[in-house]
């Protein structure tokens, strides 16, 4: 990809355009990374690129290679890995494939494997694998 940076007096701020033939990962990719700041996230849509804040955000899961981004109500894809939500503030890792907003938990309930499932205020349910539920269990004051 090709890159031009050019300095003026005018830009009160930083502003990217970026110009394509066509609309691909590449561009999604840097357009997200451009876009990024620290309460937003940017995800995209049918070729749209949509911004969440990290307070609407519910759940983020690797599924079938793709991130998938949960929303109250919908849900969204992104170019970057599960990996790079990790250390997100208020988000804990509950599985290899899931990070849920701590704000959003509706409920625990305690399987008989001595794992545990959490249901989020959108109704979603995950399974916390047990690596991960240490750290719940502290969470929880357990």
């Amino acid at each position: 990809m090709k890159v031009d940076i050019k300095q003026t007096t005018e830009a009160e701020e930083p502003y990217a355009v970026i110009y394509c033939r066509e609309i691909n990962t590449e561009v999604l990719s840097a357009a997200e990374a451009l876009g990024r700041t620290g309460d937003v996230i940017t995800a995209y849509d049918n070729g749209s690129i949509v911004v969440i804040g990290k307070k609407d955000l519910y759940m983020i899961r690797a599924e079938e290679g793709k991130t998938r981004l949960y929303t109250a109500d919908a849900s969204y894809e992104t170019a970057k890995p599960l990996k790079d939500f990790e250390n997100l503030s208020g988000f804990m890792r509950i599985s290899k494939f899931c990070i849920i907003n701590l704000e959003t938990i509706k409920r625990f309930d305690p399987m008989f494997s001595g794992s545990m499932q959490v249901t989020l205020k959108n109704g979603s349910k995950d399974y916390i694998s047990r690596k991960y539920l240490p750290d719940v269990k502290k969470y929880l004051g357990l």
